[in-house]
């Protein structure tokens, strides 16, 4: 029997970590002396790779690595600790559990970060792996949803898995779309209006409690 495996972005999806994502980036533009984008806009930063936002929103090419190393001086001291987690994610991801979901979070967040917020905010200890990016932040979304996947078939061996990947930006639909997984939408994290179905999501959930039974019907079927 083939082990039913979810695979979970971390921000905007497990976690509303906009916040100190936001502080941190206004941080950085202040830094380069240009000008910041506007809120709604310095949300999206939080999910994807940061040396994707940051050129996407102003930020010239040859001077990319200068803003994501304050950024992330900035987020390693104030902002990775300011977030909290979606109210109904706990219950959602226990319900998995209980079901025999193996869960793995798949984040464009840096390891050295996700791995203590998660254990500071309680997460932990409903999951069964983490993968996140380097330091640098120089993979794609894809790259590391193959990462966790190679973590997947170690822990299954022969039996084999069955996965469905749940996020909330496009990033996290095209990086799954790249290892044959399908995609779960998160509607309350901070994508825009559209942006998941457009990117090929095959449902978008309302919230957190709609989260077991629809990755179910996807990986028992």
């Amino acid at each position: 029997m083939t082990r039913p495996v979810a695979l979970l972005d971390l921000d905007g999806t497990l976690m509303d970590s906009a916040p100190g994502v936001v502080s941190s980036v206004r941080h950085a533009y202040e830094h380069l002396g240009l000008r910041a984008p506007g809120t709604a806009a310095m949300r999206s930063f939080a999910g994807p790779p940061i040396s994707w936002s940051f050129p996407e929103h102003g930020v010239p090419a040859d001077r990319v690595d200068e803003a994501v190393r304050v950024y992330g001086e900035h987020f390693g001291r104030v902002g990775v600790w300011d977030t909290r987690v979606f109210d109904g994610i706990p219950a959602a991801l226990a319900a998995l559990r209980d079901a025999g979901v193996l869960l793995v979070v798949a984040t464009a967040k840096p390891t050295r970060w996700a791995e203590p917020i998660c254990a500071e905010v309680g997460l932990t200890p409903l999951l069964d792996h983490l993968v996140g990016a380097p330091d640098d932040e120089s993979e794609s979304k894809g790259q590391i949803v193959g990462r966790a996947l190679a973590w997947v078939r170690a822990t299954t061996g022969d039996d084999g898995f069955t996965a469905v990947m749940l996020g909330d930006r496009e990033h996290d639909v095209h990086g799954a779309a790249e290892h044959g997984v399908a995609c779960l939408g998160a509607g309350w994290g901070y994508g825009a209006h559209g942006e998941l179905r457009a990117a090929g999501a095959v449902d978008v959930l309302a919230s957190p409690a709609d989260v077991p039974a629809a990755v179910l019907a996807r990986i028992t079927l």
